[in-house]
């Protein structure tokens, strides 16, 4: 009698690095499994990094009959079901075949589960070719195998922090930093993402989502931003739904445990952030401001800048920078610390003695969206306190010997 293979194709992603799949189809050696006379090219596999099951091998016929009927789930069913598989095998099992849609892509017809495949669990499936539109002409078992999503759990994805840290936020707060241990998975962020009044209740639409969302390259940091709209003063959408932070009161930003990282598990825990609201702030950031504490030459101590007030933490990462006397850039780490109000740089090789700039892009903003250049919020009744005009503003310093 033939044996027939499950076959899995692993893809490139992160979350393939860490399933391992056990999908035999062996007569007398997984209890209850038969192979049937399905043709060679017929075959069940798992796809999308295990996330479906899909059969592979159908005929032209029925891949395009398939595309075309209007079938409910128990007749998808009675073609193609995943069942929970008990531990013991020789269990009668009468549970009902797992939830999901069907669809037919290329020349494949896939199952995707509408809950994720479970870390741990064992599951039965069974295609059956006699419920195929087009059923073969001689009779064929159902093709069944049995799977178990063996993945290891790692350490469990937490949010690290959410920026800005301060607990008093100014009231035109306008963008946020949410930073992961971890990959995160994209699309659909949002319904992960609350925020909550002083008394429980949840403010009704205060994000601006975006369907592009916003993600730095290694998917750890999602910047997620307030309306604008219900944040500048004098728009249609702050007049008829209010203000979302007001003054006085407290609020609780929360990122919902379910939020899967990029291995498909869920996060350790909910995480929260309550703040307070001050008044709102409408003062662009000032470098004539900021103070430096300069390290002595010959070491590698970090340049300190004391900010005048809690900047965009995000930006200062690459919109504030060191060049040395003829205008290069030096290569170093940048950390911020204090609230966002200390900005260090510690250079690559040890500091020579000499002239140096600090040099900051005059689109560095701080929380609410104030940039060097110009306010957040215009007041069209009044003139811009000041207008920057250059692209970098850029403070000397003097790095003495030892």
């Amino acid at each position: 009698m033939p044996v027939w293979r499950a076959v899995v194709h692993p893809g490139g992603s992160t979350v393939n690095r860490h399933l391992c799949f056990s999908l035999l189809i062996l007569t007398g050696l997984v209890p209850g499994s038969r192979s049937g006379d399905a043709p060679p090219a017929l075959r069940v596999e798992r796809g999308q990094g295990g996330k479906i099951v899909q059969v592979v091998g159908l005929d032209a016929a029925n891949l395009k009959a398939l595309r075309a009927v209007k079938w409910d789930a128990e007749l998808w069913a009675a073609l193609l079901a995943v069942y929970l598989d008990p531990q013991d095998a020789a269990a009668t099992d009468d549970r009902p075949a797992m939830l999901g849609s069907y669809a037919v892509r290329g020349d494949v017809l896939r199952f995707e589960p509408r809950f994720p495949f479970a870390a741990g669990s064992r599951y039965r499936v069974v295609f059956n070719p006699a419920h195929l539109p087009h059923p073969p002409a001689v009779k064929q078992s159902p093709i069944v195998f049995r799977f178990a999503d063996a993945r290891v759990q790692k350490t469990p994805t937490v949010v690290r922090q959410i920026y800005p840290t301060p607990d008093r936020l100014p009231e035109n707060q306008f963008r946020f930093y949410i930073q992961f241990s971890a990959p995160m998975t994209h699309g659909g962020v949002y319904k992960h993402l609350k925020l909550l009044d002083a008394a429980g209740k949840e403010v009704a639409w205060p994000f601006l989502e975006l369907d592009e969302e916003l993600w730095n390259p290694d998917g750890t940091r999602f910047t997620l931003f307030f309306d604008p709209g219900r944040v500048k003063r004098g728009l249609k959408p702050r007049e008829e739904a209010g203000p979302i932070l007001v003054e006085g009161k407290k609020y609780t930003l929360v990122v919902d445990k379910a939020w899967r990282d990029a291995d498909d598990f869920p996060l350790k825990e909910t995480f929260r952030k309550t703040f307070t609201v001050g008044p709102p702030d409408e003062t662009c950031p000032d470098p004539k401001k900021w103070k430096l504490e300069v390290p002595a030459g010959g070491s590698r101590k970090a340049l300190t800048v004391q900010l005048e007030k809690p900047l965009d933490h995000g930006l200062l990462q690459r919109l504030l920078w060191v060049e040395d006397a003829k205008g290069r850039r030096l290569e170093g780490t940048i950390s911020v610390t204090g609230g966002e109000t200390r900005w260090h740089f510690t250079p690559k090789e040890a500091w020579r003695a000499g002239t140096y700039a600090l040099k900051a892009d005059t689109r560095l903003e701080d929380v609410a969206g104030n940039s060097i250049a110009k306010p957040f919020e215009v007041d069209v009744l009044r003139p811009v306190p000041r207008k920057v005009e250059q692209e970098a503003v850029a403070i000397p310093f003097k790095v003495e010997e030892q």
